[in-house]
C-alpha cells in the first residue's frame, strides 16, 4: 500500500519524508500549485540524500524499491562504473520516471518506457526557464542529464532535484549549474 501525505510517502510500512533542504523546498512550494505538480515534487523531494546514483538504475516500483542500497553490478554500457559493484539506486532519467510514476499511481512516466533522457524530452513541450513551475523538467544542453524543477530560491533562481554521480552520488537539490540547456513541460500536465 502506498499513500502520499504532507510528510512524504508511505510504502509497505516505510515512511520516507523530505528532511533538511528537501523539507525547506517542499514548504516553499506555491500554495496554488496543482495537486499533480505537488505530488511529483513530494515524491522527488522524499528521495533527496536517500537513494544512490547508479548508472542505468531504473525503478517503476510504487513506493520504496527494496533493491535500493543493495550492492549490484553496473551492467549498462557507457560509464566508467560499468562492471563495478555499487549500491543500487537510480540514474537521472530513472529518478524522474520514478517520481512521475509514483505521483500518477503508475499511470505515467515521461520516458514512456522508451529509454532515458531523449525519450523524456520527446514527451515534453519546450518552455522558457521563466515559465518553469515545480514538476517541470530541465535537461543539460547535450540531453545527457535531467532533473525536476523543485521551485525557486529567494532570488527567483530555479532549484533542481536530480540524481547525479558528479561528486554527490545521490539525489540532490542544486541550482541550474550544469543544466544550461532545455526547460520542458511533460505532456501529462
Amino acid at each position: 500500500v502506498v499513500s502520499l501525505s504532507p510528510a512524504g510517502i508511505v510504502a509497505d510500512g516505510r515512511t520516507v519524508e523530505p528532511t533538511g533542504a528537501a523539507l525547506e523546498a517542499w514548504e516553499r512550494l506555491p500554495e496554488d500549485l496543482s495537486v499533480e505538480r505537488r505530488m511529483v515534487g513530494t515524491y522527488a523531494l522524499a528521495l533527496v540524500n536517500r537513494v544512490d546514483y547508479f548508472w542505468g538504475g531504473k525503478s517503476l516500483t510504487l513506493g520504496w524499491d527494496y533493491r535500493w542500497g543493495t550492492t549490484m553490478k553496473v551492467t549498462s554500457e557507457g560509464s566508467q562504473s560499468t562492471g563495478t559493484y555499487r549500491p543500487y539506486g537510480l540514474d537521472c532519467s530513472g529518478f524522474v520516471d520514478w517520481a512521475f510514476y509514483n505521483a500518477t499511481d503508475g499511470q505515467y512516466y515521461p520516458s514512456g518506457g522508451n529509454g532515458g533522457t531523449q525519450a523524456q524530452l520527446n514527451n515534453c513541450y519546450v518552455i522558457s526557464e521563466s515559465e518553469a513551475l515545480p514538476g517541470d523538467l530541465v535537461f543539460a544542453s547535450d540531453i545527457g542529464h535531467v532533473g525536476i524543477v523543485g521551485g525557486r530560491d529567494d532570488n527567483g533562481n530555479l532549484l533542481i532535484i536530480h540524481c547525479t554521480g558528479g561528486g554527490y552520488n545521490n539525489v540532490v537539490i542544486t541550482g541550474m549549474d550544469g543544466f544550461f540547456g532545455i526547460t520542458a513541460r511533460p505532456q501529462w500536465y
